[in-house]
């Protein structure tokens, strides 16, 4: 590179701008800033000059030398241009850089013959990203959109660290692993939980039938054969065995397999004669299946759970569960509506909250990507059940806009097309001015020659959106599915509260034909009221031409547990063309202990029907509940149910758990003297911690031990810590949380222990150098410690080379210099060990100083 005082010459020689020399320079005076340049670079009490008009001019020899650019760049003046040179490793594409800016138009000043340039002139030869002064830190900060020499070795020490933390973290893969190869076991004691309900107390104490006493049920849950098994059996009255089941979520990626759901043929070896119902690989517990505009979603949830399902964010409906299985069928108001579903326990937890997905057919695929399915059984919803269903389907991706699919279904129902198989294909338009996703698919029997089209269009005009679909079948699967040609198109959109819809749909089969127009349009008063407006038209040809009208107009009401509906309805095919419904409902909430729910309806007939129901909690365990129906024979019904479940492995420990699937935690928190993680005799237990889950929390007992139940299986469970009730010396690392996830029905025993945290101090000393290298060398400079001979952490130290090491656990430290500038440096010592020791609280260990006794350039 020039040097300054010679591009000083040349400069004034060519008289392109007036040197601030002696008789001016008392115009500029000296100043100190932090200079920040790049991500790692930052440079205190570096020199200045400054004018009094608050400008700030750097010396720019000096920044060259102490960015490290002086070795990859070159400065140079000819013909009244300055022209910077800059070497292609500082950049990502490796392409050198030529500047050339004319010296007049940058501002730069020469005092003491030494060159110095403003910010501008900074941000106008060098490339940048920015250039920013910050006066309330008196910090220049300078963003450049090249390497520094600094960011190599940065880079470079980080891949080198990063290295060995892989190499440590792939001997700790399968520990980590979500599902917990290591925590299986081939048997386990798992946990039992046992259900008594009685259905009508009314009967209870009357001579009769068993079934009047109500049933007595058990589940069972544990770890088996390295999977999840489940078992429900009917003690009383019934006796039969419900289901059975044996999941592995962990042999596919993102699949589950399933092995189960047995049902009873007859009495026989040890009571039970029972097979396979079941073996399925899929990747959710709920099906959906479309018929015109009807949705029907099938699940499972928990006995006396509640099942709410919402369309576009409104409750539509809800289940008490009453064995193990929900179902919901409801009308589609256009094909922009939304389902989810919310599953609450009986005592008002929410367990799942679900977005379902109703349209048909497969999402699209990237390209290369699978997915599969599969079943083989008895269907549980299947119309005939003594025949074995089979299904499975593939999908894969052959770009990213284009998925084929193949299903295969053998429903083994001889009253309907039971064996076929259905080819579909998606493909979406990605490069038109609109959106626009066409799906064909093609059902094809393997018994007779029935044949089925569908053919969907989809598209979005700001925002409007338009779906047009066709069908056609023929011979058996035209009977099966009540048409010969179907054809609908619709439009819908919304603007701010308000959506809308416009449809028209036609269905022919043999000699009828029906046409349907419906229009609907829906207003959200606020986040909690919605109104909704439908109407319709229908119009038959069979023989004669026949018209129907319809309209609905409906307010729904829904704020956290509580619901309103009211709804009036008219049919001009019904002897009572109005009816009335309303229906008002409380949920049972984790924080309440009661629910009702009040449904009323009227038509012009003067049909009057009234339900009613309480639902009272006496605790997590005791609920009883009464409701009454005016149109049955037995208006008054009060029921009641009592559960619990045992850990088999600790019967006798205080258990909340409400499912037999659920974990449990048990742990010792205590003082780690030796930070070894393990609780020795020496060691003091901490009384009174408090321990929880969200709002399932329990306290450490005089052991320091605490048991926490009903821990859901298979979730990231935040376990929180709170130590607001006891004295900790300051000295004391205390973690506030810490992740659990667990298998259905077991548990993880851990240890937590306050680890004494010490702290290490210490300088660097330099030999006599120039200021310009002392700075440069502490903002080059860092150390690096090591614990136990592996990598632990790394620290700047102050501008003056002062250090702090804090938070130190019990073990061998080592301290290292690692300089990073192109100065070479010797050291009086290169490694400084230190061995903290343990105790009740942390130490302090003081003068460790490292010495460097020489620094050559």
């Amino acid at each position: 590179m020039i040097s300054a005082s010679a591009l000083l010459i040349m400069i004034c020689t060519l008289g392109l701008l007036k040197p601030a020399i002696a008789d001016t320079q008392d115009d500029y005076f000296d100043n100190m800033i932090t200079l920040k340049v790049g991500r790692y670079l930052k440079l205190e009490f570096y020199e200045v000059k400054s004018d009094f008009d608050g400008g700030i001019y750097l010396d720019i020899n000096d920044f060259l030398a102490m960015t490290e650019l002086s070795q990859y760049s070159q400065l140079t003046i000819e013909g009244g241009n300055i022209h910077l040179h800059m070497a292609g490793s500082l950049f990502d594409d490796t392409k050198a850089r030529h500047i050339s800016k004319e010296v007049k138009n940058l501002n730069i000043i020469i005092v003491n013959e030494r060159l110095y340039f403003d910010e501008q002139a900074i941000s106008d030869l060098f490339p940048l990203k920015s250039i920013k002064w910050l006066p309330e830190s008196y910090t220049l900060a300078i963003i450049p959109d090249f390497n520094l020499p600094l960011d190599y070795q940065v880079a470079a020490q980080k891949r080198k660290r990063a290295i060995e933390e892989d190499k440590n973290s792939q001997e700790n893969l399968q520990q980590t692993d979500f599902f917990m190869p290591k925590d299986r076991r081939l048997v386990d004691l798992g946990m039992l939980k046992l259900r008594y309900d009685i259905d009508d107390i009314s009967t209870y104490f009357k001579n009769g039938a068993q079934q009047d006493k109500g049933d007595v049920e058990a589940e069972y849950s544990s770890q088996l054969l390295y999977g999840d098994f489940n078992i429900r059996h009917n003690i009383y009255a019934t006796g039969e065995l419900e289901d059975i089941s044996l999941k592995y979520p962990y042999i596919f990626k993102d699949k589950t397999v399933t092995i189960g759901d047995s049902f009873i043929q007859k009495n026989d070896i040890l009571g039970y004669n029972t097979r396979i119902r079941g073996l399925s690989v899929s990747d959710n517990d709920y099906t959906v299946s479309r018929s015109g505009r009807d949705v029907t979603i099938r699940g499972e949830a928990p006995r006396n759970a509640m099942v709410e399902v919402y369309q576009n964010g409104k409750v539509a409906d809800y289940q008490r569960i009453e064995g193990s299985e929900y179902q919901f069928t409801l009308e589609m108001r256009s094909n922009n509506d939304a389902f989810k579903i919310k599953i609450y326990d009986r005592n008002g937890v929410l367990l799942e909250d679900r977005v379902v997905n109703v349209m048909q057919g497969r999402d699209f695929l990237s390209q290369g990507e699978w997915d599969y399915n599969f079943f083989y059984g008895q269907n549980p919803q299947g119309e005939n059940k003594a025949w074995d269903d089979q299904k499975f389907g593939i999908a894969y991706g052959v770009t990213n806009n284009l998925t084929y699919a193949f299903d295969y279904y053998d429903t083994r129902n001889e009253d309907k097309l039971y064996q076929y198989g259905k080819h579909m294909a998606g493909y979406r338009f990605s490069n038109l001015f609109v959106p626009l996703v066409t799906k064909v698919s093609y059902y094809d029997s393997l018994l007779d020659d029935s044949e089925g089209y569908i053919g969907e269009i989809k598209s979005e005009l700001f925002s409007h959106k338009l779906s047009y679909s066709y069908e056609r079948y023929s011979h058996q699967l035209a009977q099966d599915e009540n048409k010969d040609s179907y054809q609908e198109a619709e439009m819908s959109g919304n603007y701010g509260r308000s959506d809308y819809f416009f449809r028209f749909s036609s269905k022919k089969y043999q000699d009828r034909t029906e046409n349907i127009y419906d229009s609907g349009l829906s207003y959200d008063v606020s986040k909690a009221i919605r109104i909704n407006v439908d109407l319709g038209k229908t119009v038959r040809n069979q023989n004669e031409r026949q018209s129907n009208y319809t309209g609905e107009i409906g307010l729904d009401y829904n704020q956290g547990d509580f619901t309103y509906n009211v709804d009036a309805s008219y049919d001009q095919r019904r002897d009572a063309k109005w009816q009335y419904t309303a229906r008002l409902r409380k949920r049972l909430r984790q924080d309440s202990n009661y629910a009702y729910q009040l449904e009323v309806s009227y038509d012009e007939s003067d049909d009057v029907r009234l339900e009613m129901s309480f639902e009272y909690k006496f605790n997590d365990f005791l609920k009883t509940d009464a409701n009454y129906r005016s149109n049955r024979e037995k208006q008054y019904k009060v029921r009641a149910s009592y559960e619990t479940v045992i850990n088999l492995k600790k019967p006798l420990v205080a258990n909340n758990a409400k499912y037999p699937d659920s974990g449990y935690v048990e742990g010792t928190i205590f003082i780690d003297k030796n930070a070894n993680g393990k609780k020795d005799n020496d060691e003091e237990p901490l009384v009174g911690v408090g321990v929880g889950i969200g709002q399932n929390k329990v306290k450490t007992n005089s052991a320091g031990i605490f048991y926490l139940s009903d821990v859901k299986p298979y979730r990231s469970n935040k376990l929180l810590y709170d130590y607001s009730g006891i004295m900790l010396d300051p000295t004391l690392t205390a973690d506030s949380d810490q992740t659990i996830t667990l298998l259905p029905a077991s548990g993880k025993k851990i240890s937590v222990g306050l680890v004494p945290l010490s702290l290490i101090m210490g300088s660097i000393l330099l030999p006599e150098t120039e200021d310009k290298i002392t700075k440069k060398f502490f903002s080059y400079v860092e150390i690096v410690v090591e614990k136990n001979n592996e990598y632990y952490t790394s620290i700047t130290p102050e501008y003056d080379g002062f250090y702090v090491l804090q938070d130190l656990k019990p073990g061998k430290y080592k301290l290292k210099i690692n300089y990073l500038g192109s100065e070479t440096i010797t050291l009086e010592e290169e490694i400084l060990s230190v061995v903290v020791l343990s105790g009740e609280t942390g130490d302090f260990y003081e003068g460790l100083d490292f010495t460097v006794s020489e620094i050559k350039k």
